[in-house]
């Protein structure tokens, strides 16, 4: 036999197996589609397992499920509901060890102090930062400030406002 003949005959088995692959895998991920579509994690739960036949019963206040709905009805519009305004910024640190501790502490302590103020703990190596509000003006951010202090006067030294994207209610 011609060498020639063998390599081409090997090229028509491999593409065969590749095409019967694609094929095969196309209609197992078809059917796992058909079986996941389900309207929320709620309905999906409640199902039976397919090998074990077991259920999952949730107990929960209406209200939950609610507002998991409401947050997947209104998709990721969090980039459009921000526009450019002011935080305070409380803490910020790059100590390793401590800074992400004291950042969640520093938070407790803000919102048992102001419990209706947006508190963010964000971390953008290396440093930790603690930034309070959504003040769409520099002098709302300034009035906040000045009765952050005056509850924390601590806080003074590394209080300070901040240009910031806010979210919008």
């Amino acid at each position: 036999m011609h060498p020639n003949y063998f390599n081409e005959k090997m090229k028509k088995t491999d593409i065969l197996f590749v095409v019967a692959f694609l094929i095969y895998a196309s209609v197992i991920m078809a059917q796992q589609n058909s079986e996941s579509k389900h309207s929320d994690i709620f309905e999906t739960l409640a199902m039976k397992d397919s090998i074990t036949h077991a259920t999952v019963t949730i107990h929960q206040d209406k209200r939950i499920e609610q507002v998991f709905a409401s947050n997947k009805n209104s998709g990721n519009s969090r980039e459009q509901n921000t526009i450019s305004g002011y935080r305070v910024q409380v803490f910020s640190s790059n100590t390793q060890r401590t800074a992400k501790g004291e950042a969640f502490k520093i938070e407790k302590q803000i919102r048992e102090e102001f419990p209706n103020i947006a508190i963010y703990v964000n971390y953008l190596s290396p440093f930790w930062k603690v930034r309070v509000g959504d003040f769409r003006t520099h002098a709302h951010a300034q009035s906040f400030r000045s009765e952050l202090i005056t509850a924390f006067p601590y806080m003074r030294s590394e209080t300070y406002i901040v240009r910031e994207q806010i979210l919008i209610k």
